[in-house]
């Protein structure tokens, strides 16, 4: 009998932890589009541009219908009203839609290959994107996704 209580007691703590790991795991933009997504078209909310301030306003008149905790929407208030969003839907979200970005996400692409990506869409003609913009781009899609 001791050592079955000993075992779930094990069980329940292991099953914790793993979940509390497999939370820590989900990037911003995953709980954005896991949270929001459901009732808001991606595109259509990351052409949304305000300040995080102003984000959090906003989730939290969805938080209990979407199931939202502070945590989770101080998370999405930061990826909606970081700056460089605004950027990233100026310079790359007109070429490339959010299905694409998820997929980079998905295939876990490493920090260093996105580097090279964001570098090679900034020597594009037509990218409009300055050294400066790629940092910051580079950052962001290392922050978020």
């Amino acid at each position: 009998m001791k050592n079955i209580i000993v075992f779930t007691g094990l069980l329940i703590g292991f099953l914790g932890s793993a979940n509390a790991a497999e939370q820590r795991k989900i990037t911003a933009s995953e709980l954005f589009n896991i949270k929001c997504t459901t009732c808001h078209g991606a595109d259509e909310s990351l052409k949304r541009h305000a300040t995080k301030e102003q984000f959090l306003l906003m989730i939290r008149t969805m938080q209990f219908g979407a199931k939202v905790t502070d945590q989770e929407m101080e998370r999405i208030a930061a990826f909606l009203g970081d700056p460089s969003c605004l950027l990233f839907e100026q310079k790359c979200a007109r070429c490339h839609d959010m299905n694409r970005s998820r997929q980079a996400r998905l295939e876990r692409i490493p920090h260093a290959k996105i580097k090279v990506l964001v570098e090679k869409m900034r020597k594009k003609d037509t990218s409009g994107i300055s050294e400066q913009d790629a940092v910051a781009i580079y950052q962001y899609l290392v922050d978020f996704y």
